[in-house]
């Protein structure tokens, strides 16, 4: 049996890089850059103005109150007619580029025009040179790398985008998921359970976890214990970049996965992982392909398939995205109650974190009553991680997987 860390190498050994796609960046959310973003340009292209004012020479007003020529009125988007001279300044709003000859410019609150003469403007301080002036490059060189590979791109990434890249992004593919839920128990939503029948909740889960995630899905439905019915959804399934197996894959007489997986062609990498709850998790890898397809067997319990995704699949699909920078772990939680886990293996328990006054996050454990309390999940927004065979105290650090 391997340690979660044995079990997340093992996982991110065998995952492996989507191949790239260019597409306009607001599709590209949440995914990874496949390339260093490089401005083409300098920026800003032209000094300009930080702020509406006037622009002038510095010199002009070391003596203090000074009564300058306006020459003309330059606005965002258009550019001087003339060059400022000594003596004069020009009317400037923000953003427009500065006319030749001033070097700075001056908060319009701090100077006065002539109410007897508008053509001129009394400035009324000293200006400091290069005073509310962005230069020319001062926010970036030519050739200079504005967004690094493997960037998660977010809307300020879209922005940037727009402006160095054409609104274009190279990015790794969104990965695909099939699911397969498996049981003769299982009936879907639109169906009442019989005597011995559950509604499959883990199909319905998986989905929304994986679209969360960034991946795209092929839903296969329920598949009931029956040899060629679930060989034919596997073969179908091994389509997908990932393949997710909810229940069947243990060593009861009705857990057929494992068998079938490997008459497609299937290697087993692991079986089993020593966390609770999730232990039975089963992950293999599709050989003999271009681009394999990474297979985990999760418990049919929810809560065991809940853990098991946030922990170990998000991984896979994080390393077919290119966001192999991303840890499911969150340190620094501070725990709010005492906790127990008498345990031999490590535990995952559902639990609600929140910032505090001042800076800071805390982390309380909730009421949970084990895996088959998944109204508690509901009220978790993460999993508090504790070690095996541990007591921890209120005030201690805990990490914890966000759910």
């Amino acid at each position: 049996m391997l340690s979660i860390t044995e079990a997340l190498e093992e996982v991110s050994r065998h995952a492996f890089r989507l191949p790239t796609l260019e597409c306009p960046a607001i599709e590209a959310m949440g995914m990874a850059l496949a390339e260093d973003v490089i401005s083409p340009v300098e920026s800003p292209a032209f000094d300009k103005a930080m702020m509406d004012g006037f622009a002038l020479i510095a010199a002009d007003t070391n003596s203090g109150n000074v009564n300058l020529e306006i020459v003309e009125e330059i606005t965002a988007g258009n550019t001087a007619s003339e060059a400022i001279e000594e003596g004069q300044a020009a009317r400037i709003m923000t953003g427009a580029p500065l006319p030749p000859g001033a070097d700075s410019v001056i908060m319009v609150e701090d100077t006065q025009i002539d109410s007897e003469n508008v053509d001129r403007v009394q400035i009324l301080q000293p200006v400091k040179q290069g005073s509310h002036v962005l230069k020319q490059g001062d926010l970036l060189a030519k050739g200079q790398v504005v967004i690094p590979t493997g960037t998660i791109i977010r809307p300020v990434e879209v922005g940037i985008l727009a402006d160095l890249a054409a609104g274009k992004a190279l990015v790794h593919r969104r990965p695909t998921v099939a699911i397969i839920c498996t049981g003769d128990e299982l009936v879907g939503p639109g169906v009442e359970p019989g005597p011995g029948q559950i509604r499959n909740t883990n199909g319905p889960m998986l989905e929304a976890m994986a679209i969360e995630a960034g991946a795209t899905v092929k839903q296969l439905g329920i598949v009931r214990d029956n040899r060629d019915e679930l060989a034919q959804a596997i073969k179908e399934g091994l389509q997908a970049d990932i393949l997710l197996i909810s229940g069947g894959m243990s060593v009861g007489v009705k857990d057929l996965g494992p068998a079938l997986l490997a008459q497609q062609g299937v290697e087993k990498i692991f079986h089993k992982v020593k966390l609770k709850p999730g232990k039975p998790l089963w992950f293999g890898k599709q050989a003999d392909t271009d681009i394999p397809t990474l297979v985990f067997g999760l418990p049919g319990n929810p809560a065991s398939s809940l853990v098991c995704f946030h922990v170990f699949v998000r991984r896979a699909l994080n390393e077919l995205m290119g966001r192999s920078q991303i840890s499911p772990f969150v340190s620094g939680f501070l725990l709010t109650r005492d906790f127990v886990n008498p345990g031999n293996r490590p535990v995952f328990f559902p639990a609600y974190a929140s910032r505090k006054d001042g800076g800071g996050a805390t982390i309380v454990p909730l009421n949970w009553k084990g895996s088959a309390d998944i109204a508690t999940l509901s009220q978790a927004n993460a999993l508090a991680c504790f070690e095996a065979n541990s007591q921890y105290e209120a005030g201690q650090f805990v990490s914890a997987v966000m759910t």
